[in-house]
């Protein structure tokens, strides 16, 4: 993983930046703040020689949108994920995540 999202993903709420490596059954990197998708760096290719991995940038952080006023919060994160997840066509994937990306998960699982 060079660190560069080579795909896009508009939503209502701004344009997310990510990411497929391997092939596999799928799993869902999700990053924590202030990070982006770059703390999975080592994690991503080693998990993509088994696995289909998708990584992205939350909305406001690493290479998806940022602008003023933009929502970033815990709901806005949680509509982009599961669009993301639609868009993908996932609907059991396994979720790696940490910090916020782990109560955006909780959220998109319970709600």
């Amino acid at each position: 993983m060079n660190g560069i999202l080579t795909r896009t993903f508009e939503t209502p709420d701004g344009t997310v930046r990510w990411d497929v490596l391997g092939e596999g059954d799928p799993v869902v990197l999700l990053h924590g703040t202030p990070f982006s998708s770059r703390v999975w760096r080592e994690i991503a290719p080693a998990l993509a020689q088994d696995h289909q991995v998708y990584v992205f940038d939350l909305l406001g952080f690493g290479q998806s949108e940022q602008r003023e006023r933009q929502d970033l919060r815990l709901a806005a994160h949680t509509r982009v994920f599961t669009g993301l997840l639609d868009h993908w066509g996932l609907e059991s994937p396994r979720v790696i995540a940490h910090d916020i990306g782990g109560a955006v998960a909780l959220r998109a699982l319970l709600l």
